[in-house]
């Protein structure tokens, strides 16, 4: 019975911590709320064994935490606190570890904290390969640290049911080091092919986008320098590019968006409306 009470109180505590969330209005006065969150350790030793509901309940305060700065500032001062509590609590919550991951070097703009949780998560689950993959993954993408990333591709490719993803891509950064553009493109869809979490594919399709992108600029702005190398003109459309023979059609730009030309180089539209 005091088991049974023990936890419910926990309930209500984590409970009303997010009510009590929800209705802050100011950052100042939610950054005050978090900090006082209580830490997993303590919730892992009061729970006596019941972590997994506790653990999706601080999943889904995370999931509303995420949202309500995505939406407003975009500062996620504290999304490594709240992840590290939920992983103390739950240390096989392997999603919290690998979107954590991403999230915190995507969105808070912190890999530092992103390779804190990622290694808390490869030392608590010796036999998952994603965890170090992701690791590895950040390496290579983000911060361009190919020898760790390469090491770490490695050890995910060591794994129990490891795919041939991490075995491939450790081949490949061990020969080329390159970390170009199509390399990563390449990564990210590995990436979204081989998660079946619909965050961590968010992630991704959005990078995805990104880099294609970039990759049609880069190749547009060619077309335009041979054009002006040729002509000695500076053209004003892509339309002028196709009747000279330069271009067969405009890339479809994977935002939805239009591809542009100003002052001589090229452009989307999309840059202009939604700066990463």
């Amino acid at each position: 019975m005091k088991r049974v009470l023990i936890i419910v109180l926990l309930l209500l505590l984590i409970g009303n911590f997010s009510y009590r969330i929800d209705l802050r209005k100011s950052p100042h006065e939610l950054i005050g709320e978090l900090m006082y969150f209580p830490s997993g350790t303590a919730i892992r030793a009061l729970s006596m064994g019941f972590y997994a509901p506790l653990a999706d309940l601080i999943w889904l305060r995370f999931v509303q935490y995420y949202g309500e700065h995505r939406l407003t500032d975009a500062k996620f001062e504290l999304m490594y606190h709240i992840l590290d509590v939920l992983t103390t609590l739950d240390q096989k919550f392997l999603y919290a570890y690998t979107l954590g991951g991403l999230m915190l070097t995507t969105e808070s703009n912190n890999p530092e904290q992103a390779r804190k949780l990622l290694h808390k998560g490869i030392h608590a689950n010796t036999d998952d390969w994603r965890i170090p993959f992701v690791y590895g993954f950040i390496h290579y993408v983000f911060l361009h640290k190919y020898h760790i990333a390469e090491a770490y591709f490695r050890l995910s490719a060591q794994k129990p049911n490891a795919p041939d993803i991490p075995q491939r891509w450790a081949a490949y950064v061990l020969y080329t080091k390159l970390g170009d553009l199509r390399t990563s493109l390449g990564l990210w869809i590995d990436l979204y092919m081989s998660t079946e979490n619909p965050e961590e594919k968010a992630i991704a399709e959005i990078y995805i986008r990104d880099i294609k992108m970039e990759l049609d600029i880069e190749f547009l702005n060619a077309k335009i320098e041979e054009f002006i190398e040729k002509t000695g003109q500076i053209p004003y459309t892509f339309r002028t590019l196709i009747a000279y023979g330069l271009l067969d059609s405009i890339p479809a730009e994977p935002h939805n968006e239009d591809y542009i030309i100003r002052e001589g180089k090229a452009y989307s539209t999309w840059q202009f409306k939604f700066k990463r």
